[in-house]
């Protein structure tokens, strides 16, 4: 089969390698449809990251396919199902897990491998995160899953109640998604970015006002007016990684909210923050990574009761050799078909 195959840094290579076989308590999916990834752009540049094996190492982690294959010992689903699968499966028993904080998991598995013809799913995601594609969503959307998971476990974290005002700092993909979940919770959301199509696909998203990215002292004035009193919000969310952005959310945030940093920064990234502030105004501090099964149930839940709105965050479909570019331009998420012939796009 074709799988795309990462190197190190920048070095992704398209490969002949041998199709999968289950062992016991695991599955093969053939990809229907895997999708493009901010996070996949950062592997790419960085050649590591924390839910990336060893190098080399398959490539691509949002996806969704039919069961072709199953191992002994699989009952959960059969050859021919339709599936969702994460990018990684919690144990269940260790601290973390016990107190709902899977992402954190001591002995979690990781998955790569969605850029590929076929992939293998190790028994502990076959039996915790592989989930059942609702009948009539469309592969491309059901591998949306993944992303929306993790935005809906940073608007989770997020005490944000109804009524009160809510900065999202990016308007990609996550900042996306935490603006429609706190919009429907009854938040009236701020999303700031500097583009002008993220910027109206938010309103569509539910944002009660947006804004340019505030990239300065006036910048952040102008985002403060629309808040109550020009005080702050009271969460601002920065769903972005660079350190610069998590600066300003903690300048937008009123006394006694809270900021959630919520977005993955460099391996080297250091934050400097206004130590007086946090302490006199209350400020609290929180971040945000990965997902957990919950969340990944509620988001494929999520997208099938309004998929209209979640294909919006979706662009053209490419084949397996045009990945590298497209993770190297960034933008929109891509729709990636491992089968379409070499060359061709849709």
């Amino acid at each position: 089969m074709r799988a795309l195959i990462l190197y190190g840094p920048g070095d992704l290579r398209l490969e002949d390698v041998p199709t999968p076989v289950p062992g016991t308590q695991e599955i093969v999916v053939e990809i229907e449809a895997a999708l493009t990834c901010a996070t996949d752009a950062k592997m790419l540049r960085r050649g590591q990251h924390p839910s990336l094996g060893p190098v080399p190492a398959p490539f691509g982690h949002e996806g969704s396919g039919i069961v072709v294959a199953t191992g002994p010992g699989v009952r959960a689903v059969s050859e021919g199902d339709a599936v969702v699968v994460a990018n990684s499966a919690p144990c269940g028993r260790c601290e973390w897990c016990l107190r709902g904080r899977e992402g954190l998991c001591d002995q979690i598995t990781y998955l790569t491998g969605t850029y590929a013809e076929f992939l293998r799913v190790p028994a502990q995601i076959v039996g915790t995160n592989v989930v059942l594609r609702p009948p009539g969503l469309a592969p491309e959307l059901a591998a949306l899953t993944e992303p929306v998971a993790c935005g809906v476990r940073a608007a989770e974290r997020s005490g944000a109640r109804a009524g009160e005002c809510v900065i999202v700092l990016g308007g990609g993909p996550q900042g996306q998604v935490v603006c429609a979940v706190l919009a429907r919770r009854g938040c009236r959301v701020i999303v700031c970015d500097p583009h002008a199509d993220r910027r109206a696909l938010a309103q569509r998203m539910g944002a009660w006002r947006v804004d340019d990215a505030p990239r300065d002292a006036e910048g952040r004035a102008r985002v403060l007016r629309h808040t109550p009193g020009r005080r702050g919000a009271h969460a601002t969310i920065a769903a972005v990684g660079d350190v610069a952005v998590w600066e300003s959310a903690v300048a937008l945030t009123r006394p006694g909210g809270e900021v959630n940093f919520h977005g993955g920064p460099g391996p080297d990234d250091v934050l400097r923050l206004p130590a007086a502030r946090l302490h006199y105004a209350e400020i609290t501090l929180q971040a945000s990574y990965h997902h957990t099964p919950a969340t990944i149930r509620r988001a494929l839940a999520m997208i099938a009761a309004e998929p209209g709105l979640f294909a919006q965050l979706l662009g053209q479909e490419i084949g397996l050799e045009q990945v590298a570019g497209a993770l190297t331009r960034g933008g929109v998420k891509h729709i990636v078909r491992p089968r379409l012939p070499l060359g061709q796009s849709a």
